[in-house]
């Protein structure tokens, strides 16, 4: 069976999978997943893996387009997406090795993440993938099991990497800015011929940047090489072959960016801890990345109903120093944190391939699109660490006067493992539009999904294998005034590994949603409102066997029932504004945790909200000048437990990290065929604590960030 697995990429004879546009759509197979914004419609991919008009998607999508990403010169996926409804990036304020988002409350950082479609598998070896490589950025809201397989219930985001364009377009551009930021960026495509045109069989892309910065903490640096070369074969009308590589190098100053409560968020008799604090050691930390993808997605039309598509990629990530410090304990004097150091390294190689084929007919009043899918997602795991063996060894250091370069204690092999994961998925989706009215979506899809881990420490290897079926259904109106009101049902699932204390092995968590909704899209416009509420279900979750120390019980379950408000209106010629609001009281409603019941999750703010305007000045003595500005609120969050005395760490209350409010804004001038930019985060430089994830895991915000650029393009 493994064996067949392996070869399914040589077995499975469909063919595709580009996001092509449905035959009457687009006279060329291979459409990229690029969201179409214009006068008529607004469409998308992720909510369906057909090219669908957004109003017709029966659950909560956002999407960021390229022309976002350049009007906030974003920095890192985690930038891309504050403006975003639902969306939280805040985990870990500063951390630049890794982006943390969580979507309705529910992490989508390990399960969450998609390149063109299939699985980015990020873990601790994995890393960032940089956004000057991507054309847009698909968020969708909820269980999606039946199309993706294994996630969580808050949904994910789909990056779509920049594909080559038929029009010829160059750009060089220079970056300087806070921080010492420094960066060079190029961007080149087009036809391989002079000129384009249907006999331009080959198309190219080649884009690539390096940076190298130091940050707002204290000894530490991020440098970064990215290139990203593409090619388009169009063999014959109607079949499209694009070749997708990428290659990232990172060397950081690693940081873990936990700091104490008392001191950030709480008070502290010894003052506040300054947001440029290394809590590291200068003589110890380090941290070194390499990643590589490979890939293609090859598309063509059988006749004039069927299109069959193939979406595949190789990943490999090496990690190959990461030594860190972290706070884990501080001291009654409330000035000493004691630090654990680790080393680890490893490598992750991984390939997934989607396969499809696609149907779409027209019988009178139906007019119906149907999706057979089969994918199957294979990752191999290697990983060893060292770290201290009792508490005793931790490193001390003064947080308020730090003195580095301190003795290491010895670190022995705490983790030294191989793991091979496997995930094989059928699903088959039916789009059936009635009267150009009704627009009824049905899905379902089984999985297997196995687990191998080999402990070489122990010498022991456990195998875990599970089966689950994900059923989705929806329902849409589409009315002549551009209003969709919407009602979906949706699953998904997670395996669980692990035994309980009977050595019955762990159930797949699973998760649920109902969601409503109204969406707005006036014709003949790119505007669009969308109103959602949810009431979103996780179960199964492993905690801690009261009974049975050591073991797992699965009692956990987590409740998120919020609302959304998210849209882009264009004001007047040239003046655009977004908005987004989130009310989410993400709850746990069982645990045998105590105190655990009727909690919110760390990091998870009830309450966010976003507004960023954009204003292009019209032909005249003004014209080439544009501005922008944008104002985000996130409110406050649950950080964990502290001991309010120090002398009596068993008596212990709960702590929040505080609401705050963050300006942004933008200017750029284009003159002739260059662009003059100003980009501005965090404006009035507040000062503020990103979140909490425990009492010695806090994590301060970015500082104001400047960043000036020229943009050269011919």
């Amino acid at each position: 069976m493994r064996l067949a697995y392996a070869m399914l990429p040589v077995l499975v004879s469909l063919v595709g999978y580009p996001r092509a546009a449905w035959p009457d759509d687009s006279d060329s197979a291979g459409a990229s997943e690029t969201v179409t914004i214009n006068a008529e419609r607004i469409r998308t991919v992720v909510g369906s893996k057909s090219d669908t008009p957004l109003i017709e998607i029966p659950q909560s999508v956002s999407v960021i387009s390229r022309e976002q990403l350049d009007e906030q010169n974003v920095q890192s996926l985690s930038q891309a997406l504050v403006y975003t409804a639902g969306v939280s990036v805040n985990g870990t304020g500063t951390d630049t090795r890794y982006d943390w988002p969580s979507i309705r409350g529910f992490s989508a950082t390990t399960y969450g993440m998609y390149l063109d479609g299939l699985r980015w598998m990020p873990n601790q070896l994995s890393g960032r993938f940089d956004p000057y490589g991507l054309e847009s950025l698909d968020v969708l809201k909820g269980p999606a099991s039946v199309l993706y397989g294994q996630g969580t219930p808050g949904g994910l985001i789909d990056m779509e990497s920049k594909k080559p364009t038929e029009m010829e377009l160059h750009e060089v551009q220079l970056e300087y800015g806070s921080f010492d930021h420094r960066q060079i960026k190029a961007d080149l495509s087009g036809p391989f011929l002079s000129s384009p045109g249907p006999e331009d069989q080959w198309l190219y892309r080649v884009t690539a940047l390096a940076h190298n910065n130091l940050t707002q903490v204290d000894f530490t640096s991020d440098k970064r090489v990215f290139i990203a070369p593409a090619v388009t074969w169009r063999p014959v009308p109607g079949t499209e072959l694009a070749l997708l590589g990428s290659y990232q190098h990172d060397t950081l100053g690693s940081f873990y960016p936990f700091l104490p409560a008392r001191g950030t968020v709480l008070p502290n008799p010894n003052g506040t801890i300054d947001t440029g604090l290394f809590s590291g050691d200068t003589d110890f930390n380090t941290y070194s990345r390499t990643q590589y993808a490979l890939g293609y997605a090859f598309a063509t039309h059988v006749g004039d109903e069927w299109t069959l598509r193939q979406n595949f990629r190789y990943n490999r990530f090496q990690l190959g120093n990461w030594k860190q410090m972290y706070g884990a304990l501080l001291e009654p004097d409330l000035r000493t944190l004691r630090r654990i150091p680790f080393a680890t390294r490893g490598n992750d190689d991984s390939y997934a391939v989607d396969n499809q084929a696609q149907g779409h007919w027209v019988t009178g009043p139906l007019e119906q699109t149907a999706l057979l899918g089969l994918d199957y997602e294979s990752q191999t795991l290697s990983q060893r660490q060292v770290s201290i063996t009792s508490l005793a060894q931790m490193v001390p250091i003064d947080v308020f006067n730090p003195v580095y370069d301190q003795p290491v204690p010895a670190l022995a092999a705490t983790v030294d493992s191989g793991q091979k994961a496997h995930q094989l998925g059928l699903y088959l989706q039916d789009q059936i539009k009635i009267d150009q009215r009704w627009v009824v979506l049905l899905g379902g899809r089984q999985d297997w999904a196995g687990t191998t881990t080999h402990n070489r420490l122990s010498g022991r290897s456990t195998t875990q294998d599970d089966h689950k079926f994900s059923g989705r259904a929806g329902l849409v109106y589409l009315t002549d005034v551009g209003l969709a009101p919407y009602v979906s049902y949706s699953q998904s699932f997670l395996p669980s590994s692990g035994t309980d204390f009977s050595g019955a092995a762990l159930k797949p968590i699973t998760g649920t949603q109902y969601e409503a909704g109204v969406r707005y899209q006036p014709k003949s416009s790119s505007s669009y409102i969308s109103v959602s509420a949810y009431d979103i279900r996780e179960r199964n979750m492993a905690e801690n066997d009261p009974n049975h120390p050591g073991f797992s019980i699965q009692t956990g379950e987590i409740r998120s029932r919020g609302v959304e408000v998210e849209g882009s209106v264009e004001v007047i010629n040239g003046l655009n504004v977004r908005f987004a609001y989130t009310a989410d009281p993400v709850r746990t409603i069982e645990s045998a945790t105590p105190g655990a019941i009727g909690r919110r999750p760390t990091v998870t703010p009830e309450h966010m909200g976003s507004l960023w305007a954009n204003y292009l000045m019209p032909q005249g003595a003004l014209s080439g000048i544009g501005m922008g500005a944008g104002v985000r609120y996130v409110g406050n969050s649950y950080g964990g437990t502290y001991a309010p005395d120090p002398l009596a760490p068993g008596q212990v209350v709960p702590f929040y990290s505080a609401s705050f409010t963050l300006v942004d804004a933008a200017v750029h001038y284009d003159w002739r065929q260059v662009r003059f930019a100003l980009n501005a985060a965090n404006l009035f430089d507040r000062i503020y604590v990103a979140g909490c994830y425990s009492s010695t895991g806090c994590s301060y915000g970015d500082r104001r960030n400047l960043i000036g650029s020229v943009r050269y393009s011919w």
